[in-house]
């Protein structure tokens, strides 16, 4: 049976020994599934991703494929290109072991901004990384 990560915590904060079984049956999906699921839903081909990023081909396909973890400013990128809300794009950072985002750090606000607004993703990259904001 699937817990909601808050009934896991708290689980885990009230239970006397750790039921190990219950958290392996629980734990996030991989990454690159995620993305996977959010390409499909959104109709772009995993070449059309990796052209968009910018990427190597081979170190793109290993990020869809799983044997490589996207770095956090890809995974903020892919976010962008799939129009995700922040809210997801705050699920697949964490998911793939990276700071979520956070309004206090400029950078960060900026990312914010672009997704809450909606940006266009090229207009977003440069509203967020581009040195005339700094």
């Amino acid at each position: 049976m699937y817990i909601i990560t808050e009934d896991l915590e708290k689980k885990l904060r009230e239970e006397v020994e750790f039921d190990e079984k219950t958290m392996l049956d629980n734990q996030a999906d991989a990454i690159y599934k995620v993305i996977e699921k959010y390409m499909s839903e959104k109709n772009i081909q995993r070449s059309e991703l990796i052209r968009r990023l910018n990427l190597e081909r081979t170190y793109g396909y290993q990020i869809l494929n799983g044997t490589r973890v996207p770095t956090r400013i890809h995974i903020i990128k892919i976010g962008l290109i799939l129009e995700l809300p922040l809210d997801e794009i705050q699920r697949l950072l964490k998911i793939g072991g990276k700071e979520v985002l956070y309004a206090r750090n400029i950078t960060d606000a900026r990312a914010i901004y672009a997704i809450e607004h909606k940006l266009s993703y090229e207009k977003a990259c440069e509203f967020i990384w581009t040195s005339n904001n700094e």
